[in-house]
This record gives structure tokens, C-alpha cells and sequence, in this order.
């Protein structure tokens, strides 16, 4: 399983927008992994968790093609989580279909949050995607991949162009240029997702946290699950967490990797995010439960410039406990 961090701050991002503190002043300066959007995380080609205001920016900055996606995990309907406008750019008028769907999956408050700024709800076939309402505990079954639907924005004989543009071939193109065809089909993947309630946000916002099991996909080494926990936004796992996590290891599952809320940096600790010794505490933890593989990758995750040092430092710090700071352009690769 391939884990992209397509972002790592937190809601102001990191350097802060507005900020001329220390740490903001020292990323600029230095710039590179310094420099984190909001946070997001792209798995494998088509599962992608947390559509936030950044979206844009990172994949363009990474170079990365999120048009093959068919999940959409949303943690919670805080504004650096869910930006409803970026399902707008997968209309017809941006993104040129055929276009597969995308199953978004969230809590119903989550959902509810699928709107434009005049509160007008999205439309799931204009803009192919399919709302999926889960509850905490739940455990839901993906596909990806494989032969796509067809998508009935197409118009025979069109070519990949937008109206009124001529088209590529038309036009002069250096050596080395190609047309994209139209993808009719794509890898077949399955995933298991668990849901867990978050230790953030009101209780009515139901506010979540992930584990994510690829059963099937070319990744897989001898056809073994890949696990990935994301728990982010979250203060520590409440027993409700704990007890759906034991039962995880009950059944055999371990995470590959680990991916924890460390917001508070070196402050003190917090219940609606964690600082860095929670996160340790809760490595720990996990693996005491025996929920870690013996070689997981245990990060640290969702920085902001206050109580977070710049990330040299950063993980110098970390790096005595055993847990390594997610950055923006971070790829990991999970195995079972």
C-alpha cells in the first residue's frame, strides 16, 4: 500500500498565514519540509481521505493525478477537512469526463456539509460521486478499479479537449508528448474501512477517526492486507476507540503504519488534539495491544506552528521515541 501526505499542518497551515513567530519565520527561511498545507493523505491512486481547502495546491505542487479515485474518506466537516467546493471542479465543465465515482464516506453531519456557499446541495450525478453515511463501528467494504461505469457526460466522438479548444493533435508538441486516452478501466482494489469516534469537535459533529485494510491490489506482497491507521483530528482514543481497536487485534489485524494527531507539538496535553508525548504514548500503546507490526511506520501528523518546532528539529526530537514527523510530498509504502 502506497501512502502519500499530500498535506501535515493543521487549520492555519504552518508557516501560519498571518504569522511572524519564531517558527513561522524559520520555515519560510528554510523552506522544504518546513513547509506544510492542510492535511490530507492520498492511498495508492484511488483512496483518498480528507478533501481540505489545499487540495488543489498540493496535488499540483506534488504533481499528483487524483482523477482515478473512487473513495473519498472524510474524518469531519471542520473547514481545514472539507472544502465542498472541490467537488465542484469534478463537473464537466472542469474536469473532462469519463470521470469514475467516488464513494464519499463520512459520518451524516459530515455528509450534510456537501454544499455549495448558498447552501444548495451538491449534485451526486453531475458531479459523480456517491454519499455514504456510516456510524462509528462500523466497517465498510470498498472497490476500486477495475471496468468503470459508463459515464453518461460523454459524448461519442469527443475528444479530450475542452469546447472551443483545438485539439492537442492539431497543435505543435515537443518530443515525448502523448494524449491521455479515455480510461475505461483502471486496478482493481478492494479496501475495509473501519470508523472510530475522534476525541474532537462536538458530540452532535460526530467527528471520526480510520483504519484502512487493502484486501486486494497489486501492492499487496503475497496477496497479504495492508493496514493503515489515520487518527487524525482526535484528543487521546477514547474507550469507545480502544474497544473497537482491541477487537481489531482480536482478529488479527495489524497497521503497517500508524498516523496520530500531534497538533499541540511540545505544549501541554490536550483532549481535542494530542501533543508529541501523547502521540508517543499512544505508539506505545498500539503496540502493547499488539496492534503494530514489528516494522510499522509510526508517524507524528497535523502540525501547527504553535508548540511545534521547525522539522529538523522536529525530528531530531521525535526520533528517540521511535516516531517519525509526516511532511508534505512524505511517500510511505505499508506492507502487511
Amino acid at each position: 500500500m502506497k501512502v502519500t501526505f499530500l498535506g501535515t499542518a493543521a487549520a492555519e497551515g504552518y508557516p501560519a498565514l498571518w504569522c511572524r513567530c519564531e517558527r513561522c519565520v524559520v520555515a519560510r527561511e528554510r523552506g522544504g519540509e518546513n513547509l506544510r498545507l492542510r492535511s490530507s493523505v492520498l492511498i495508492n491512486d484511488d483512496l483518498l481521505i480528507d478533501p481540505g481547502p489545499d487540495l488543489v495546491g498540493s496535488t499540483i505542487r506534488l504533481g499528483v493525478d487524483v482523477a482515478d479515485v473512487q473513495a473519498i474518506l472524510i474524518t469531519h466537516l471542520h473547514d481545514d477537512h472539507l472544502d465542498p467546493t472541490g467537488f465542484l471542479w469534478r463537473g464537466a465543465g472542469f474536469a473532462l469526463p469519463p470521470l469514475p465515482v467516488a464513494e464519499v464516506i463520512g459520518t451524516a453531519p459530515t455528509l450534510g456539509r456537501l454544499h455549495d456557499r448558498e447552501g444548495k446541495a451538491l449534485d451526486p450525478a453531475g458531479l459523480r460521486f456517491a454519499p455514504r453515511p456510516v456510524s462509528h463501528g462500523e466497517r465498510v467494504s470498498v472497490s476500486t478499479g477495475g471496468t468503470h461505469d459508463p459515464d453518461p457526460r460523454v459524448r461519442p466522438g469527443r475528444t479530450r479537449t475542452s469546447d472551443g479548444a483545438p485539439p492537442l493533435a492539431s497543435l505543435p508538441t515537443p518530443p515525448g508528448s502523448y494524449r491521455l486516452p479515455f480510461l475505461t478501466a483502471t486496478v482493481a482494489r478492494s479496501y475495509e474501512i473501519v470508523v472510530l469516534p475522534a476525541s474532537h469537535a462536538r458530540p452532535d459533529e460526530q467527528a471520526s477517526f480510520f483504519v484502512v485494510r487493502q484486501t486486494l491490489g497489486p501492492e499487496l506482497t503475497h496477496g497479504q492486507p495492508a493496514t493503515v491507521l489515520y487518527a487524525t483530528d482526535t484528543g487521546p482514543f477514547s474507550d469507545e476507540a480502544w474497544n473497537i481497536l482491541d477487537q481489531l487485534a482480536h482478529d488479527g489485524w495489524t497497521f503497517g503504519a500508524s498516523i496520530i494527531d500531534a497538533t499541540l507539538g511540545l505544549g501541554g496535553p490536550g483532549t481535542a488534539h494530542m501533543n508529541l508525548e501523547q502521540v508517543v504514548w499512544h505508539q506505545g500503546e498500539l503496540g502493547r495491544r499488539e496492534l503494530l507490526a514489528p516494522d510499522a511506520g509510526r508517524f507524528a501528523h497535523h502540525f501547527s506552528h504553535n508548540g511545534t518546532p521547525p522539522h529538523q528539529e522536529l525530528t531530531a526530537h521525535l526520533a528517540q521515541f521511535g516516531v517519525m514527523p509526516s511532511h508534505d510530498g512524505l511517500v510511505t509504502h505499508v506492507g502487511p
